[in-house]
């Protein structure tokens, strides 16, 4: 591997797994939430009222955590196409030095005849 893609994916693995880790956080934080508010039942009409404004609230910080993680996911597909260019950019100068080796043996090989053959 070049060095240029190492360094690449080097520094880009930090943010991969950070940007992964945040979303395992709030997928973890949604599930408690879900779990703490499933244990009440509304008696009066004030208990209605509080718990359609829990729901409420709920579903506002379900639409941010949503929109939150379509961005890391993003942030993610950004950063693999990036590794994905630069090891485009790696097979590309692989096969240019490949074809420059065979084009040296093919030369040195015609030279070694020559020389050979008085």
């Amino acid at each position: 591997m070049v060095p240029v893609t190492l360094n690449t994916i080097l520094n880009s693995a930090p943010m991969i797994i950070q940007g992964a880790s945040k979303l395992i956080k709030l997928i973890r934080d949604r599930e408690d939430t879900a779990n703490d508010d499933q244990n009440t039942n509304p008696t009066t009409l004030e208990d209605l009222k509080q718990e359609i404004s829990k729901i409420d609230s709920r579903l506002n910080l379900n639409s941010q955590s949503d929109v939150e993680q379509i961005k890391l996911i993003e942030e993610l597909a950004m950063q693999n196409k990036t590794l994905a260019d630069a090891l485009g950019q790696t097979l590309r100068k692989i096969t240019t030095l490949n074809y420059i080796a065979l084009f040296a043996v093919a030369c040195s090989v015609i030279a070694l005849i020559l020389v050979l053959i008085p």
